[in-house]
């Protein structure tokens, strides 16, 4: 469903009167608040977890010789919205992967005090480890000594619907969680518990669904003994 199916989907949910609208553009009152909350309710689906699958998108970027941090901007991200920190490479420029390995996360706290002390501010060298600055620049440790590859994951940053034809990224047999989030909303500004009751049932069950359709799968390690 695109913006202005899921907009006449949660009006008729919510049992309201009158023919369906032949566009979200420019809609007022009653109408423009329908509009509205279909926006907000799938921002709210989107924000609710950092790693949907939907929002996970591939990327990489050369790094610079003696440079060591770079922003999203400098990886040619425009959607950016957090790191996948488990899934970073590195590669030497220029041998197709050949060399490529796997660069060990470091909490931001720890790599500061090992790479940004003393004489490992200088210090360069291929890189091992990639830790995520307070303002979510990415942090390599040591600093390249050459050009690398850096290929990993990234979760785009939520977006908004706006157009008539605008569609919303997550897979469609969980679109009509935005209907149901739309009609709390709607149930909230008209006093209307059995609408609120029924949007709250039906969001919770088929939010519990996507959580277990579109969240990474948690993989249990080897036994300790």
């Amino acid at each position: 469903m695109n913006l202005l199916q899921l907009v006449n989907r949660a009006r008729v949910e919510c049992g309201v009167s009158g023919p369906a609208l032949t566009t979200a553009q420019g809609q007022t009152g009653e109408s423009g608040r329908f509009v509205s909350w279909v926006v907000q309710a799938w921002t709210d689906i989107q924000t609710s977890k950092e790693d949907w699958l939907w929002m996970r998108e591939p990327f990489n970027f050369n790094t610079v010789s003696g440079t060591w941090e770079y922003s999203a901007t400098a990886a040619g991200l425009t959607d950016f919205g957090n790191w996948k920190r488990d899934s970073f490479r590195a590669s030497t420029n220029g041998q197709n992967y050949a060399d490529e390995q796997l660069l060990n996360y470091m909490e931001w706290t720890t790599f500061r005090n090992l790479y940004r002390y003393a004489n490992m501010r200088n210090t360069t060298a291929r890189p091992v480890v990639v830790s995520i600055k307070p303002d979510k620049d990415l942090a390599f440790g040591s600093i390249p000594d050459a050009v690398y590859v850096i290929d990993g994951e990234y979760y785009t940053q939520p977006v908004t619907l706006s157009a008539d034809a605008d569609v919303p990224l997550l897979p469609s047999r969980f679109q009509m969680a935005i209907v149901y989030r739309s009609m709390m909303y709607y149930a909230g500004y008209e006093s209307a518990p059995e609408v609120m009751s029924r949007g709250e049932f039906e969001y919770r069950r088929l939010y519990m669904r996507m959580e277990i359709d579109q969240l990474p799968t948690l993989v249990s390690g080897p036994p300790l003994a």
